[in-house]
């Protein structure tokens, strides 16, 4: 058994030193932006890694991060703006777990009747944000509130995300931020009722 400990421990020391290089930030941008888009994978455990990495740098790494995604964001919109309802045929040559369909009209249908607060829920929870972005630019839906939204969506659930991280060995803190992100997602669901 403490062998197996050992193993897994060492393996967390090679990630959290790959997570601390220049080259990992530039490809947790990477990640962000794509996975705005297309990639069906959070970025969220690179994020971590990264802030665990450098604890210091915590706000410049959520920062990135969240700008990045809003990019990404912003190109998924473009995208849906500029193929508009003949996407379904470009997602119909995607695998079906990257293209969701049923969830791109369960969302362009949602746009009708919540509009910003579905933007902001997309970028705030798990929910695929990218299936908001390209449904934003099908939808019709202002390019300037998309982001202004997106980045306060994204902004919130990343620096949750990092702050957790970063101060995760004081309970109070990381209990003050689960707590807050609990009532945010709380709220947002009421908002939503």
């Amino acid at each position: 058994m403490t062998s197996l400990w050992r193993y897994c421990r060492d393996q967390y020391d090679r990630v959290i030193r790959i997570a601390g290089t220049a080259l990992a930030e530039r490809l947790m941008w990477l990640f962000a932006v794509l996975e705005s888009i297309i990639i069906p994978i959070p970025v969220d455990p690179i994020l971590v890694a990264t802030v665990l990495a450098r604890p210091a740098a915590w706000l410049r790494l959520t920062a990135g991060c969240t700008i990045a995604s809003v990019v990404g964001g912003g190109l998924g919109w473009a995208l849906g703006a500029v193929l508009g309802v003949g996407i379904e045929q470009l997602l119909a040559m995607l695998p079906h777990v990257i293209a969701a369909p049923g969830k791109f009209a369960a969302v362009q249908q949602g746009f009708v009747t919540f509009g910003i607060i579905l933007v902001f829920i997309g970028a705030f929870t798990p929910l695929p944000y990218k299936v908001i972005a390209v449904s934003a630019g099908i939808a019709g839906f202002a390019l300037l509130p998309f982001l202004a939204t997106s980045l306060v969506g994204r902004g919130l659930r990343f620096g949750f995300i990092a702050g957790i991280a970063r101060y995760h060995g004081d309970a109070r803190i990381v209990m003050t931020l689960l707590s807050a992100l609990v009532f945010l997602i709380g709220g947002a669901l009421w908002l939503i009722h």
